[in-house]
C-alpha cells in the first residue's frame, strides 16, 4: 500500500512540474482574452444610446466568458492535434 501511495505522488509531482507552463499560459490567456474583450465591448456599448446600453456588471460576465471560450477551445484543438499525431505514428 506504502509503494503505491509513493508512486502515486512521485507521478503527482512530475505532472505538476511538466505541466505548470501550459496552466500559467492557460490562465494568462484567459486574462489576456478577457481584457481585450472588455475593452471592445465597451467601446461598443459606449457608442449605443443610453437606454440600450448594458451594465458593467454584464459586460465583465461576457468578457470573461468569452475569454474562457476561446481559450478553452484553442486549448481543446491543441490536444486534438497533439492525439491525432501521436496515432499517426
Amino acid at each position: 500500500m506504502y509503494d503505491v501511495m509513493k508512486q502515486a505522488e512521485e507521478k503527482l509531482v512530475q505532472v505538476g512540474t511538466d505541466l505548470t507552463v501550459s496552466v500559467i499560459f492557460f490562465v494568462m490567456s484567459i486574462i489576456i482574452l478577457t481584457i481585450i474583450a472588455f475593452i471592445i465591448l465597451t467601446i461598443k456599448n459606449n457608442k449605443k444610446p443610453a437606454e440600450e446600453r448594458k451594465s458593467q456588471l454584464a459586460i465583465f460576465l461576457i468578457s470573461v466568458f468569452t475569454g474562457w471560450a476561446i481559450t478553452t477551445i484553442i486549448f481543446v484543438y491543441r490536444m486534438v492535434m497533439i492525439g491525432i499525431s501521436h496515432l499517426k505514428q
